[in-house]
């Protein structure tokens, strides 16, 4: 049986679970995603902050937990769990999750949640059949690195950047386009509103800073930080021709970070050349992840010009006439009618 949490199932989530599986993205990295939280979040705020399903078969339990982004028709699967069962009449982990995220698609449909999300080790090969089997598919792969060393780059050079401000939206989704391939520009489906920086951030919400280099019209680059309990985490947009000033914004990054928080930087496999100046500056791959999504939702076809020959029905209104006007609109008409008279050209 699946279904959505109940108060019931809040005292198995405190429990050590026989097996789990993380689904790590940027906001996850920065602040950790506690699975009890989540599902009590998700009974009171009717699915809007996500979605917590459970499998039940005997003594078996199975939890999946999706989270919706900020401002988005979108979520992201974080974490899948089992927990008791494993005899022999019970369903394997990977048979259960197999359910459980194929009533999670369906749910997500009819919540017109439009596309899912999913950040998958590449350890988990099994997985990842799983999910190809639900239709999601892998749209680039991306390099997870942790600031480990000092910088061997020993430079002293710093980028002159500026903070991200609402101008820059355009600017960043143009420079976004210049540099991503366009299946992943269609599996993100990104607009230059999205570039923007909340003014406020929620309580759920990892703090998001930015900064950007060059003109507003035609950026060099565009850094980016989400800061949480757990760690800081950079992403990272440079222009083309512009990638030998990657330590530079990198190590002005840096300079905004006041603790000793972990470090981490993304980049994707199209910025594999972004790799070598990274690891001059320290830091160091500790994994690697398929990125994968799934469209929940068809695109329809609809005539945006009406034929002019299509019949149309006739306006069943009554035709006005001078009997039926108001008084006032009478003698408007009675002077447009006599201006018309004496103007009117002879045949």
């Amino acid at each position: 049986m699946i279904r959505s949490v109940a108060p019931g199932d809040l005292w198995v989530l405190r429990r050590k679970p026989r097996s789990q599986v993380w689904l790590y993205n940027e906001a996850m990295l920065a602040r950790p995603h506690h699975q009890f939280t989540f599902a009590l979040r998700c009974l009171f705020d009717n699915r809007r902050e996500g979605t917590t399903l459970v499998y039940r078969d005997r003594g078996m339990r199975a939890i999946a937990q999706a989270v919706s982004r900020s401002g988005r028709p979108e979520q992201d699967i974080a974490m899948l769990s089992a927990y008791g069962g494993g005899g022999r009449d019970n369903p394997t982990d990977p048979d259960a999750w197999f359910r459980l995220l194929e009533a999670l698609c369906v749910q997500a449909g009819q919540a017109r949640v439009q596309r899912l999300y999913a950040a998958l080790s590449q350890r988990h090969e099994e997985l990842r059949e799983l999910f190809r089997q639900l239709g999601f598919v892998s749209y680039t792969q991306q390099i997870v690195l942790r600031l480990e060393g000092p910088d061997w780059d020993q430079g002293v050079t710093v980028a002159p950047m500026r903070p991200q401000a609402r101008r820059n939206d355009w600017g960043i989704h143009r420079l976004y386009g210049m540099m991503t391939p366009h299946l992943v520009q269609h599996a993100e489906a990104r607009v230059a509103r999205d570039w923007q920086l909340p003014i406020t951030e929620g309580w759920r919400r990892s703090p998001r800073r930015g900064w950007v280099l060059g003109d507003d019209d035609n950026l060099t680059a565009a850094l980016r930080l989400v800061s949480g309990p757990a760690a800081h985490v950079f992403t990272l947009l440079i222009h083309p021709e512009s990638r030998d000033i990657v330590t530079d914004v990198l190590r002005f990054g840096l300079g905004q970070i006041t603790d000793t928080l972990p470090v981490y930087l993304l980049l994707r496999e199209y910025q594999s050349e972004l790799l070598a100046p990274a690891s001059d500056l320290g830091f160091q791959p500790i994994g690697e992840q398929a990125l994968l999504f799934k469209q929940t939702t068809v695109a329809v076809r609809r005539p945006s010009l009406l034929p002019a020959l299509e019949p149309r029905p006739e306006p069943r209104g009554p035709i006005p006439t001078i009997s039926s006007l108001h008084c006032e609109d009478a003698r408007y008409y009675d002077r447009a009618t006599q201006h018309y008279e004496q103007h009117r050209p002879v045949a």
